[in-house]
């Protein structure tokens, strides 16, 4: 930040401004909230009656951009109290020969080994390292931040709680995002799911819901179960299935995004259940 006359700039050291702002407060409100408090301090500072313009350099292009514009969003009161605090500024104290001039907004590249800029962001880590005051209030993108995280917290405590056995023992969890197995064409996907739930195509269901109609036997005479693809013989036979111990695979191919398509694979390269496994036994010729 710096002050002019005569529309050349005088070198300055930074000028330091304590903030009263929210303590609970991401990276945008806090530049918006120092460029407020550099301002207020400027305006006070001694020299202030000399200068032409204040010039604030940002290297956040966001705020630089709204300072002085219409702003919805976090920080509304910040932005409101920078746009009244620059139209206050050419109607300052100063001396009769100086003109009124402006606050002026210009975005600087961060990281750019800029000597002014390299003090503020200093000045910037002490400020962070420093006791909040109380009571702290906190910004609306603050806010807005902790109820998404409080919420994908909440969504995953009561997954925990009310999650199926099956899902918990394959480490299933939710997920904010649209799951990869999504991705599996409706067939292969409604393989999986059943594998995961146990509800389809097996022995154990058939019995439970009395469809006598239902064939319960692989070809391999094994009963029909959620797992079975995982140890039939003859499913061994025309395709390796991925190595490793039983457990870590089948959580692996049932319990990951990855996993599901490759089991996806495996089942079209053998045939599992249109040739092995079929839901009825198929017809000789």
């Amino acid at each position: 930040m710096a002050l002019d006359s005569d529309d050349k700039l005088r070198e300055l050291q930074p000028l330091r401004a304590k903030s009263n702002g929210p303590h609970e407060s991401q990276v945008f409100d806090a530049e918006a909230e120092a460029a407020l408090a550099g301002a207020q301090a400027a305006i006070a500072y001694p020299t202030a009656q000399f200068a032409t313009n204040l010039w604030i350099c940002l290297d956040n292009l966001e705020v630089a951009i709204r300072l002085l514009s219409p702003s919805t969003g976090s920080s509304q009161e910040i932005f409101e109290s920078f746009r009244t605090l620059a139209a206050a500024w050419p109607l300052r104290k100063r001396l009769p020969h100086t003109k009124s001039g402006s606050i002026q907004i210009r975005w600087v590249p961060g990281h750019a080994k800029i000597p002014e800029n390299e003090a503020a962001d200093l000045a910037a880590k002490e400020g962070a390292a420093s006791i909040p005051p109380a009571p702290h209030k906190s910004s609306y993108a603050s806010l807005k931040r902790y109820a998404k995280t409080q919420s994908l917290s909440a969504a995953q405590s009561q997954w925990e709680k009310v999650a199926p056995q099956s899902y918990q023992d394959l480490e299933i969890t939710t997920s904010p995002k649209r799951p990869g197995e999504l991705q599996l064409n409706r067939l292969d996907l409604g393989h999986v799911i059943a594998a995961r739930t146990g509800h389809g195509d097996f022995a154990d269901y058939h019995e439970r819901f009395n469809h006598d109609d239902a064939y319960l036997l692989c070809r391999c005479g094994a009963r029909k179960a959620p797992l079975h693809f995982f140890f039939c013989h003859i499913a061994k036979r025309r395709a390796p299935r991925p190595p490793g111990p039983p457990s870590e695979v089948i959580s692996f191919l049932l319990g990951t995004a990855k996993g599901a398509q490759k089991l996806a694979t495996w089942l079209a390269e053998t045939h599992f259940f249109e040739d092995i496994c079929p839901r009825q036994p198929l017809l000789s010729t």
